[in-house]
């Protein structure tokens, strides 16, 4: 799969306008969730499939696009706000002085689409699937599944640094520690520490 007949990497080099910020979350996106599928697996081989897809062809009017070019709706939303800029320039520096830039946060910005999708994947299961055995266990737990709006007020009190939110999301989507920090771009012991203050906050306010 040859991805420079849809990609112009040349315009990651310009100023961030309406022209080109599509074209621009276009190829952030891609480039993130190939990254990812070495560490979430084939939910997001999928994805990327088709994203690839929904960028190849969305000038055809008869293309369906996939939940995956969402990612691509999240990176212009953020980066409609810093027309002008460019997507490498630097926006601040983390509290080990490494710098923050603006694709880094559109990434983020992702990232949370990318967690909640992979999360509800893997919580919901597929009808047909179910034998006998599992239908009465799925019975007692329905209307308990999908309430989460307990789960959000939670996080919400806990008042997470952003960094936190996206490691606790990455956390629920199954990955460890290792793949958190390479995500984040810390190191594993960093990781930890979030979620050690995540529990002392927790345990402060609910116990």
């Amino acid at each position: 799969m040859s991805n420079n007949c849809i990609f112009n990497f040349d315009v990651l080099n310009e100023e961030i306008s309406p022209d080109n910020v599509i074209a621009i979350s276009e190829i952030v996106a891609f480039t993130q969730t190939r990254f990812l599928i070495g560490y979430i697996g084939n939910r997001m081989q999928k994805i990327y499939a088709d994203l690839y897809s929904d960028i190849k062809n969305k000038h055809n009017i008869n293309h369906i696009f996939s939940d995956g070019y969402d990612l691509v709706h999240e990176g212009v939303a953020f980066l409609c706000e810093h027309y002008g800029e460019h997507i490498h320039d630097v926006i601040g520096y983390n509290k080990k002085g490494k710098q923050i830039t603006l694709r880094t946060m559109c990434v983020k910005r992702m990232m949370k689409l990318i967690n909640r999708g992979t999360r509800d994947y893997y919580r919901n299961k597929c009808v047909d699937s179910l034998t006998p055995e599992d239908e009465s266990l799925t019975e007692l737990k329905e209307g308990m599944e999908y309430d989460y709006s307990h789960c959000d007020e939670i996080v919400e009190n806990l008042n997470l640094t952003d960094n936190m939110k996206v490691a606790l999301e990455c956390r629920m989507a199954g990955l460890s520690y290792p793949e958190i920090g390479l995500i984040l771009g810390r190191v594993q012991s960093t990781v930890y520490e979030y979620f050690i203050k995540m529990r002392a906050r927790y345990t402060a306010i609910y116990r």
